[in-house]
């Protein structure tokens, strides 16, 4: 099995796949796989896919000139004006970036070449995947629990770690982390966020969060004995916390 990336790898990674994440004229698409690629050549492995798949949709609003009354408009604009191009340059980028346990679909398979726009493709993989069901539904679990949850927490602890704790385990406890799911399936995925579920409620509600530290780390130390990764939790809280940043709600 192949060692979980270094924190080093995690920062270059960040580095070097922000100038295409953020340059100006790219279509969507085209953001994405240059993104990725960055990050294949930088360290060789999948450290950020995910992220990546949420934030340029965001960076792709951000940019847009279009007026309109908010964020959650631009970035409904955005998703609705992707194309079947888009799509290839994303099939590509995932094929690039190889992520854990994709198998293979009967309906616009990953190995295959697209046929339809990305969100229509996004559409199809939104039952099982939840980085999909962000395209899909306009990105509703991250504006409207992802990005409440982090400033609810950063107006009552004041600690950026410990409000992306609490986020993370909150994501975690309400939704099935679809890595796990399609890794070792369903039943791991439910028991994992039954697991946290309780100890969430507890974390949130305390007013001071680093009395669950050893908790926390005793938990991890045991996802990561059996090689369990929330991944797909990770991604949702880094794009809560940039859509926070971006002054999305």
């Amino acid at each position: 099995m192949n060692p979980s990336p270094s924190v080093q790898e995690f920062l270059y990674s960040a580095e070097v796949s922000a100038p295409p994440l953020t340059a100006p004229g790219l279509t969507l698409g085209a953001r994405i796989l240059q993104a990725v690629q960055a990050t294949q050549t930088m360290v060789g492995t999948n450290t950020n896919l995910g992220i990546i798949l949420l934030i340029a949709p965001m960076v792709q609003a951000s940019l847009s000139k279009e007026t309109v009354s908010g964020y959650a408009d631009l970035l409904a604009e955005v998703l609705l004006r992707s194309t079947v191009e888009d799509a290839r340059n994303v099939y590509e980028a995932i094929r690039t970036a190889k992520p854990g346990g994709l198998g293979h679909k009967k309906d616009q398979d990953i190995l295959e070449e697209p046929t339809v726009t990305l969100l229509d493709t996004m559409k199809i993989s939104s039952s099982w995947d939840s980085v999909a069901r962000q395209y899909s539904s306009n990105f509703q679990d991250i504006l409207d629990f992802g990005v409440p949850r982090f400033k609810d927490l950063m107006e009552r602890w004041n600690d950026e770690c410990w409000a992306a704790t609490g986020l993370y385990i909150g994501f975690l406890a309400r939704f099935h982390d679809s890595l796990i799911e399609r890794k070792y399936g369903i039943l791991k995925a439910r028991a994992i966020s039954d697991m946290i579920s309780p100890l969430e409620k507890e974390f949130y509600s305390s007013d001071s969060p680093v009395r669950y530290k050893a908790q926390l780390l005793e938990i991890d130390g045991l996802l990561r004995r059996d090689h369990i990764n929330p991944g797909t939790t990770a991604d949702l809280t880094v794009a809560s916390i940039f859509a926070t940043g971006l002054g999305m709600l």
